[in-house]
């Protein structure tokens, strides 16, 4: 039996959120999904968690209300305790300029957001392994 990683999830739109659960659930991915809408609300989680409740996996939009996503991955990988934690942009912007600063502040990976449910499943099965 496979153990379920944690990833917390942040992003602003409700529907996206419900695509990546459905694409999660399709694809059979053994990740236990913790949906935020905003990168204050994942430092504050993150202040929160310790030891094995903190995330194998962020994933930031960057467009998002109150702290984007830029300004999260930042404060992130400016803290000792969670800068080896793996950050995913997954985000609609597929700017050059956006990727080049997400890649020079850490990400790890940089998505655009898909159209369609498949392409949803794919992002998963991207994601997935950076959980390991």
């Amino acid at each position: 039996m496979t153990t379920k990683k944690l990833v917390l999830y942040a992003d602003d739109d409700s529907d996206d959120r419900t695509w990546v659960s459905e694409a999660c659930r399709v694809v059979g991915a053994p990740l236990d999904l913790h949906f935020v809408e905003n990168g204050r609300q994942v430092l504050e989680y993150m202040k929160g968690a310790a030891g094995d409740a903190l995330p194998a996996l962020i994933v930031l939009d960057l467009n998002m209300p109150e702290m984007d996503g830029r300004q999260t991955l930042q404060q992130l990988k400016n803290n000792p305790a969670f800068r080896n934690i793996p950050v995913a942009i997954v985000t609609t912007s597929n700017s050059r300029i956006d990727r080049d600063v997400c890649k020079r502040l850490g990400a790890s990976l940089y998505l655009t957001k898909p159209d369609t449910h498949a392409e949803w499943q794919t992002i998963i099965k991207q994601l997935e392994p950076i959980t390991s």
